[in-house]
C-alpha cells in the first residue's frame, strides 16, 4: 500500500475485511530475482489510487468506491478470469478480455493476481494437472457407450466451489465440450453459446450487467463535467447512480439531472478516474462487449 499508509486498521474487527490466505502467500520474502513482488503480504494495489481510504471514520460501504487490482477469491466474477491448460499453469482466460479500466492503466487484474499470490507454483501446477487428468477421464467414461455408473456425480463433485482446484477441473471439463455427454449434462455450468469458444457471455446493456459481469464495481465515484464544474456520483449496487440526496435509476436521467440538459447521454456523460485519466461509461460498455479499438 505505501509507506505513507498505515493500514485499514479501523476495519480490523470487520469481518467483511477478512479472507483466508496461505502462508506463502502471506509471507513477506520476495524472491523473484528482478525485485518485483511474488507475495501478498500487506501489498493492496488500486487500478484507482486516487480513491484509496486513509482515515478513520469513514463506513465499510465507502471502501467500496476502491477497484482492487488483485483478484477477490470470494467473487466467481473474478475467478472467471482465470483459467489453466493441461499441465495445470494457470493464465488469464482469454475469454475474458481485460477491462476499460485495466487497459487504461496497464495492468492485467488476473497477470497480477497470479505473480503477487505465486499461482504459478510448480507444486500448484501438478495438483491441479492431476486433477485436470481425473475430470479429462471422468468425461471420456461419462461418454462412453457403457457408462460407469457414478461418473456423473463424481465429476459434478470435482467442479463444486467447495471442492479443491475446482476452477482448473472446470477449466478442463470446458475442454471436454466436444462431447455430448458433457453438454449435455453440464451446459449450464460451463455456459456454452454461441460465441468465440462456445463460452457465452452476455451482452452488456446496462450499468446493472456491467456489475453483474466485473467490468465495473458499486461504490466507484462517477464523475461528470457540466458547465459549471464538476459533478460526481455515486455508483449503487442494483446499478442506479446517488447524485446528491436523490437516487436515478439510469446514467442519462442523472446526467439530465446533474447539467439540467435534457439531450445529455450520460453513458458519454459519466466517467471513472483512473491513473492514466477518465474512462466514460460507453467505452467500458463497448469493451464489455468485445467491441475494442
Amino acid at each position: 500500500m505505501g509507506e505513507t499508509h498505515l493500514g485499514y486498521y479501523w476495519l480490523a474487527y470487520e469481518v467483511s475485511n477478512f479472507r483466508l490466505i496461505c502462508e506463502f502467500c502471506n509471507s513477506s520474502t520476495d524472491d523473484d530475482p528482478t525485485g518485483k513482488r511474488v507475495t501478498k503480504i500487506h501489498h493492496f494495489p488500486l487500478l484507482n489510487p486516487a480513491s484509496r481510504l486513509r482515515a478513520p471514520g469513514v463506513s465499510v460501504d465507502s471502501i467500496e468506491r476502491e477497484i482492487p487490482v488483485l483478484l477477490d477469491p470470494v467473487l466467481q466474477r473474478d475467478c472467471d478470469l482465470l483459467d489453466f491448460d493441461r499441465s495445470g499453469a494457470v493464465r488469464r482466460n482469454d475469454n475474458r478480455p481485460r477491462s476499460s479500466l485495466e487497459r487504461a492503466v496497464g495492468v492485467c487484474r488476473a497477470e497480477e493476481s497470479i505473480r503477487i499470490y505465486g499461482l504459478d507454483r510448480s507444486g500448484l501446477n501438478e495438483r491441479r494437472s492431476r486433477v485436470m487428468r481425473d475430470v479429462v477421464f471422468k468425461a471420456g467414461v461419462l461418454d462412453a457407450p457403457v457408462v460407469f455408473e457414478g461418473a456423473l456425480e463424481m465429476l459434478r463433485e470435482l467442479i463444486e466451489p467447495e471442492a479443491r482446484h475446482s476452477s482448473a477441473a472446470l477449466s478442463a471439463l470446458r475442454g471436454c465440450r466436444d462431447l455430448d455427454a458433457v453438454v449435455e449434462n453440464f451446459s449450464e455450468e460451463l455456459g456454452i453459446g454461441s460465441t468465440v469458444g462456445g463460452i457465452g457471455r452476455p451482452e452488456a446493456h446496462t450499468v446493472s450487467d456491467l456489475i453483474s459481469t466485473g467490468f465495473l464495481k458499486s461504490g466507484v465515484e462517477l464523475v461528470g463535467v457540466a458547465d459549471f464544474g464538476e459533478v460526481v456520483a455515486l455508483l449503487l449496487p442494483d446499478g442506479g447512480l446517488e447524485l446528491g440526496a436523490r437516487s436515478y435509476a439510469t446514467p442519462t436521467s442523472a446526467a439530465r439531472a446533474a447539467t439540467g440538459n435534457a439531450d445529455v447521454d450520460g453513458w458519454d456523460f459519466w466517467h471513472v478516474a483512473v491513473a492514466s485519466g477518465p474512462i466514460s461509461l460507453s467505452q467500458i460498455r463497448r469493451e464489455s462487449n468485445g467491441d475494442v479499438d
